[in-house]
This record gives structure tokens, C-alpha cells and sequence, in this order.
């Protein structure tokens, strides 16, 4: 009887190990772009965010945080790692606002742009990866 238990328990070990080596993991592709403010300065953009959202499959998000140039690259959470780039897909864009400079300094009063780039469904702005062309132009308008 024991010989049977612990030849099971072998079995499902060895599966387990076998489906948990197996598998590849999210394939990403590099993401980077840079933002354009029209009639503004991009430096106040500091530390604010582009996110991604996959439109196949909405609770896939990305990130880049935007730097004093306007540059960033997006970053995907994927099972508790920090995977650079982004999957496979088309996806909605936004800007998250950083609120505060990294001394905690508030950094400006109002919105640099119009409100829609906030809101996924709004902005207008979508990528759809891998393409190679990842530019966001915001303007008042």
C-alpha cells in the first residue's frame, strides 16, 4: 500500500515539476516612445505615466514613466515579475498624471492637456504591439 502512495506522490511531484519547467512564460516585445506636449513644456510631465491597456484583454496593463525629455519605456507585471516591454496586441493608451515631483513638490496647477488623454476610452490614442511606432502627441485641444 505505501509503495503505491508514495509512487503517486512521486508521479505528481515530477508533473508538477515537469508543467512548471515547461512553460515559457509572457513573450514581450521592447516598447519605447516619447511624448510631445503641443504648446507646452514636456519637462512638466515629469514622472507621470503612459499605460497600455490590451483591448482583448483589459486586465493586461503596461507602463512607462515619462521622462524630463519626453521619453519612456513600458514595463508589463506579469505573475509578480517586472517584464520589460509589452505582449502581442492592440491597446488602448492613456497618461496617468504624476501628481507630485520626486521630492514631493506638487508640480503644476491644471491639466497641461485636455482631459480625454486620461481616460482610455477617450484619448484616442492606441498602439498596437510589436509596430515600432510608439509617439504620443497631447494637445489642449
Amino acid at each position: 500500500m505505501w509503495i503505491v502512495v508514495r509512487g503517486t506522490a512521486a508521479l505528481v511531484v515530477v508533473a508538477a515539476v515537469l508543467c512548471g519547467c515547461s512553460a515559457k512564460g509572457l513573450k514581450t516585445h521592447p516598447v519605447q516612445g516619447k511624448v510631445e506636449l503641443k504648446d507646452g513644456d514636456i519637462a512638466i510631465l515629469t514622472g507621470s505615466y503612459v499605460e497600455l491597456m490590451q483591448e482583448a484583454d483589459p486586465l493586461v496593463r503596461a507602463s512607462g514613466r515619462i521622462t524630463a525629455q519626453g521619453s519612456y519605456a513600458i514595463q508589463t507585471l506579469h505573475e509578480g515579475k517586472v517584464l520589460s516591454g509589452a505582449p502581442d496586441g492592440k491597446y488602448k493608451v492613456r497618461i496617468v498624471l504624476g501628481d507630485e515631483s520626486d521630492e514631493g513638490v506638487p508640480k503644476r496647477k491644471g491639466n497641461p492637456f485636455h482631459p480625454r488623454y486620461l481616460d482610455f476610452d477617450k484619448s484616442g490614442l492606441s498602439f498596437t504591439v510589436p509596430s515600432g511606432d510608439y509617439s504620443v502627441v497631447l494637445s489642449k485641444k
